[in-house]
């Protein structure tokens, strides 16, 4: 909903909203304003979040903005907040439900800085009165009584000094460019009065950025911080040859294989041993996760009926009731809810070479969301896509042995693994997830196939959704296939089995990119680092990215 949102409210329909970000293609869009950090995953605040963000995009020219923000990190505070108050005050009459929403996200944003404790120091407090003073102005809304008693004293002091930028803000609201000349000079004013307390104070005081879960971003930080990677892919021309077809020279080989039958039981009983000691070190709260997961992938399910209920639907047969004692009010029925969980997930993992770096990590992390799926009572599969040899191993033979035919498809051996079927309990399927850390199994990887195999899987549950979690570290990749067609050949068959699963709309596709956004193939998606650890920031982050609808 929130891609759509952006999309109708700018027109672009290069935007897409994912994992907490947004995209222009497959280039992040910042927000950055302070009132846009950390946002609850409330409705209320979402919309306002995307309604701010769309406003920016549609108002304020991007080039113009970049060219004159300041490196000093408090300037750059107040300057992006002051740019994004500004195009929020922009909001046209005809669309009373966006300004609603703004409005209401500010104060709320506001009154968390309150409610932080961050006003009680005098740096905070200013930091306050400037945000709160800008958003009134520019937007003619009275600022809540309370909200006014906390700030009127700083605004008395500093008014003389700055009250003629708050008059140049709103008078230059329309033209960006005087406008940024006022919020600049306000931004070096407040940098300057913070430099000057925080000397005055001997040390006493600073910019305390964080108290009780409220945050002030200084974006010099974070801007410092290299972006994921984007997967790059590109068009065919053997598949433009081929017309557009997948081809497979030969299926002869192919195998879907229990991963447990591919690693001895002494190893499996250790690499088990191993992932259970670091669920306990990591300390994430798995119970809690189930908990999160049974509340969120929950449908309704009617069971019967309620009866001698004094409101719902009216029961004829207790009219008589109603005759004979008129104080009688317990004469209707209602239907019983039931809360179950009609879902099924799979998490599909690339068993290509280059993931045999994040083996530890990735089995650590399936392995907590698994145990949580189970305990919540949701089917979860864990399944893999490899190849049971290199460059092609006896496909590619039998081709070198039929005459080297031109655009042969695929040329391998595929091979797709089971680490946990469905219809198993984690209890029993749990000692197949410690095969991950046979990194023989990791060779090369072709994901078209593997989403349709684990599609075709999941469209065999019967249950009411399905949701398939893909986690990859990249293109497909096959050594063979790319030489007897080319490098892109698989990048387009993915992207054509995508399209036609979004088309179909049976199954909710996720991706979890490892080092890696991937964009380029998946609009949900979530890139991690898992060279740092596994915490509970991040499980979260992947649980929102499975639970939120498609």
């Amino acid at each position: 909903m929130c891609g759509a949102m952006v999309r109708a409210l700018t027109g672009d329909a290069q935007l897409q909203w994912s994992g907490q970000t947004l995209y222009q293609g497959t280039n992040v869009v910042p927000l950055l304003a302070a009132h846009q950090s950390e946002v609850s995953l409330d409705l209320d605040d979402q919309r306002a979040l995307i309604d701010g963000a769309g406003l920016k995009l549609k108002l304020s020219d991007a080039v113009l903005h970049a060219q004159h923000t300041p490196s000093d990190p408090i300037e750059r505070l107040v300057y992006e907040l002051l740019e994004q108050l500004r195009v929020e005050a922009l909001v046209p009459e005809t669309w009373p439900g966006v300004a609603h929403n703004l409005s209401t996200r500010f104060l709320k944003w506001a009154q968390a800085f309150i409610d932080s404790g961050l006003t009680e120091t005098s740096l905070g407090l200013l930091m306050f009165t400037i945000a709160v003073s800008t958003w009134s102005r520019l937007s003619s809304h009275e600022v809540p009584d309370d909200m006014s008693d906390i700030m009127e004293a700083t605004r008395a002091n500093i008014n003389s000094e700055i009250g003629g930028y708050f008059v140049a803000l709103r008078r230059h609201r329309f033209n960006q460019n005087a406008y940024i000349e006022q919020s600049l000079a306000l931004a070096k004013w407040v940098n300057s009065a913070i430099q000057a307390a925080g000397s005055n104070a001997s040390g006493n005081q600073s910019v305390n950025r964080r108290r009780a879960g409220f945050a002030l971003p200084l974006h010099f930080e974070s801007a410092n911080v290299t972006p994921p990677p984007v997967v790059q892919g590109a068009s065919s021309r053997s598949w433009e040859s081929a017309g557009q077809r997948y081809r497979v020279f030969t299926r002869a080989y192919d195998k879907v294989v229990l991963a447990t039958q591919l690693v001895r039981t002494a190893q499996l009983i250790e690499f088990r041993e191993q992932i259970d000691q670091e669920v306990l070190k990591s300390g994430i709260p798995v119970q809690r996760l189930a908990r999160i997961f049974k509340q969120r992938l929950a449908s309704v399910k009617r069971e019967g009926w309620r009866f001698a209920q004094e409101e719902g639907y009216l029961d004829g047969s207790r009219l008589s009731q109603l005759i004979t004692d008129p104080n009688q009010h317990a004469i209707f029925k209602d239907e019983q809810p039931r809360l179950m969980n009609d879902c099924a997930v799979t998490i599909l993992l690339d068993c290509s070479g280059s993931m045999k770096t994040h083996a530890q990590p990735i089995s650590l992390m399936v392995d907590v969301m698994g145990r949580a799926l189970d305990m919540a009572g949701i089917e979860v599969e864990i399944l893999g896509f490899s190849t049971q040899a290199w460059n092609g191993g006896r496909a590619k033979r039998d081709w070198q042995r039929a005459g080297q035919p031109n655009l042969p498809g695929r040329l391998n051996e595929r091979l797709h693994l089971i680490f946990k079927a469905g219809t198993v309990s984690w209890q029993r399927g749990r000692s197949g997830i410690a095969a991950l850390r046979k990194l023989d199994l990791f060779k090369e990887g072709i994901d078209g196939e593997a989403i349709e195999w684990a599609c075709e899987r999941l469209m065999a549950r019967p249950v009411k959704r399905r949701i398939l979690m893909v986690v990859s570290d990249g293109c497909p990749m096959d050594t063979a296939t790319n030489q007897c067609n080319d490098e892109h050949y698989l990048d387009q068959h993915l992207k054509q089995v995508l399209a036609k699963q979004q088309q179909l709309c049976q199954v909710d596709i996720c991706a979890l990119g490892v080092g890696l956004d991937l964009g380029w193939f998946y609009k949900r998606r979530l890139a991690i680092d898992t060279e740092a650890t596994i915490d509970n920031a991040t499980v979260m982050s992947i649980v929102d990215l499975l639970t939120l609808k498609h």
